[in-house]
């Protein structure tokens, strides 16, 4: 973590500046916006009201319940910190926990993110926004529910600065391997553990906001989306993608894989993925093959993580676009227009007045 980043850090609580202390971290050489004096890999973040926050693996982990989040971190850093009680939520406790199964096993060296490869995953990016690539150069960007942190790492190859937040606790990987898809401009990305619905971030710091397939997760799509909206700088560019309706068919599938997260386990679930994904793929190869549906290409194990996350989460919500057109126009956005649209989604952006 860079120490600036502390610039647009707040307390999840009462949104006051955050002081980095007992900071562990080596001095490191860069050059550009996000130069920094040094390379935090542990330390703590306090707040004026009292609540602390552990950095850990290169990571400020912003979360509700602040250090009794992190007990083993707590425990080996007893002199340093003083460990808060907080009240869990248990519906952001689930997502949580969720999400950071289905990218735990998430392999940086060999798979792809929903089947596509970063290249098509970044031209997707900029055909959503409408952006060009001289547009987005030196941009701040938010990528809001970032996942494992390859698109955050690859945006940054646009010329922008940019801020992965996710709840998911493996985003100490994500910082590990962002080298390996940001090259030199690796120190132009940071990533945050904490709540979309409840941005530990100030607001205003952010050109563009990036949201895709992450707030029809939570449990109101609307009110996460308006938690999001005072990030976006005046004249700044909000894109969100979510789930629309889908036909019949597709519902009783989905639906009937998320019965299972009612009677196993996430782990139970996911072993139910690993066995029912090689079946998946060999019926949609052969429907892609007759021609009755198109299906992008992914191995067995790409298709896993597909379904996990397909059947895994607590929240599915389904919008219109008329729908969300009417959330930026409630919030006072202009230019609102329908991209991205996908036989399972749609996207919609605007900009801020």
């Amino acid at each position: 973590m860079n120490e600036t980043l502390t610039e647009i850090l707040v307390c999840p609580h009462c949104k006051k500046a955050l002081e980095l202390t007992n900071a562990g971290g080596e001095e490191v050489e860069g050059s550009g916006p996000m130069t920094p004096t040094s390379d935090v890999v542990t330390g703590v973040l306090k707040c004026a009201c009292g609540d602390s926050y552990p950095v850990i693996d290169g990571v400020p982990r912003l979360l509700e319940k602040g250090l009794s989040a992190m007990p083993v971190f707590v425990e080996s850093n007893q002199v340093e910190v003083e460990c808060l009680q907080h009240k869990n939520n248990d519906d952001y406790e689930y997502i949580r926990q969720s999400f950071s199964r289905e990218w735990s096993i998430f392999d940086y060296e060999r798979d792809k993110t929903w089947g596509w490869t970063l290249d098509e995953r970044i031209r997707v990016f900029m055909d959503d926004v409408a952006l060009s690539r001289d547009q987005l150069t030196g941009k701040v960007l938010l990528d809001a529910g970032c996942g494992n942190g390859t698109l955050s790492a690859a945006l940054s190859t646009l010329g922008m600065k940019v801020v992965g937040l996710d709840l998911n606790e493996g985003l100490g990987k994500a910082v590990y391997y962002k080298a390996r898809y940001a090259s030199e401009l690796s120190n132009n990305v940071e990533y945050v553990q904490g709540n979309v619905s409840n941005p530990p971030l100030k607001p205003g710091s952010f050109d563009l906001v990036y949201s895709s397939g992450v707030l029809h997760h939570t449990p109101d799509t609307k009110e996460s989306f308006r938690q999001l909206v005072p990030l976006v700088k005046k004249g700044g560019r909000m894109y969100i993608w979510v789930y629309g309706r889908r036909n019949v068919l597709v519902r009783i599938y989905m639906d009937s894989g998320r019965q299972l997260k009612k009677i196993v386990s996430p782990k139970t679930l996911l072993t139910t993925c690993r066995l029912l994904a090689p079946c998946y793929k060999v019926g949609t190869e052969a429907l892609d093959f007759l021609g009755v549906m198109s299906f992008r290409k992914r191995t067995v194990r790409e298709i896993t993580l597909d379904l996990f996350d397909a059947f895994a989460p607590q929240y599915n919500h389904r919008h219109t676009e008329e729908e969300v057109q009417t959330w930026f126009e409630e919030l006072g956005f202009t230019n609102i227009t329908v991209s991205g649209r996908q036989k399972h989604g749609f996207g919609v952006y605007g900009d801020k007045l």
